[in-house]
């Protein structure tokens, strides 16, 4: 182990790991981490969160959101349906076309909603800060 230098120390957005923080987060990794959370909670029906799709008998409905906004999938529809036993396979495809770029127009404008959202959140944080004082 080497020992502690002060030069060690870097902000965060310049780490290899820990570059995408929370403030840092696009539309595309944003659905791409909710569609490994949809895997995880459609194969662990007990665990909490919120679902991305409603389990019929045959088939299960499942949307892909960013940004509390459903993403279109096929022209313009939102929701899709699979089969059950197809489910994880489905949202896979969906997370390959999402990483090939197929989704970038709409993940785009998620983003500009994503900026609006939380420079808002700056202001309110902000003017509560100076109220309070």
């Amino acid at each position: 182990m080497t020992a502690f230098n002060p030069s060690m120390i870097k902000p965060a957005s310049k780490s290899a790991e820990f570059a995408t923080t929370e403030q840092g987060r696009t539309a595309k990794s944003i659905l791409i981490d909710g569609i490994a959370k949809q895997i995880k909670l459609f194969s662990n029906p007990k665990e909490d969160g919120r679902r991305w799709f409603v389990l019929g008998q045959k088939e299960v409905a499942l949307t892909l959101r960013v940004n509390n906004k459903p993403i279109k999938l096929i022209g313009d529809e939102t929701k899709v349906v699979v089969p059950v036993e197809q489910f994880e396979a489905a949202m896979n495809h969906f997370k390959a076309e999402v990483e090939k770029g197929n989704f970038n127009a709409q993940l785009e404008e998620a983003d500009k909603g994503i900026a609006t959202r939380r420079e808002k959140l700056r202001s309110t944080r902000a003017a509560k800060k100076t109220a309070t004082k």
